[in-house]
């Protein structure tokens, strides 16, 4: 037994040691040591709200507002709000339309022909409410 610790393995040790760097190899290099990386993910389509800034911000820790939307500015974004809680909170007053996910993580509705289509409602989280008109999309930041 305490003759192999004069000897220490090519794996590890004081001298001879290799770090992971040299276990590695050349996992994951091409060409000069260049390291590979994942594809770029892809563009995301043009859609209409697509880099749409919202007209107004808000968190449930601010209390109690109202928010109208008119054109141009009908987005609404929500801070600190969770998508769950988002949907089990909202209560939209428009008969007939569908919730909608977008892409960029936004949420809005449709009617039965899948256009988008403003509406109104409110929310409540941690007691606080939130009324809205004419909107269009809802973000969460």
């Amino acid at each position: 037994m305490s003759a192999d610790q004069d000897n220490p393995s090519p794996w590890r040790g004081p001298r001879g040691g290799r770090g992971w760097q040299d276990l590695a190899g050349s996992w994951g290099r091409t060409g000069q040591g260049a390291a590979t990386r994942r594809s770029d993910s892809p563009a995301r389509p043009a859609t209409g709200k697509a880099g749409a800034q919202p007209a107004c911000c808000r968190a449930p820790a601010e209390g109690d507002a109202h928010f109208a939307g008119r054109p141009a500015a009908d987005v609404l974004a929500l801070r600190g709000v969770t998508l769950t809680q988002l949907i089990i909170a909202i209560n939209v007053l428009e008969p007939g339309l569908s919730l909608h996910l977008d892409r960029d993580g936004g949420l809005g509705f449709v009617d039965h022909a899948g256009e988008i289509m403003p509406f109104s409602g409110d929310l409540t989280i941690r007691g606080a409410t939130l009324r809205f008109t004419g909107v269009t999309n809802i973000i969460l930041v």
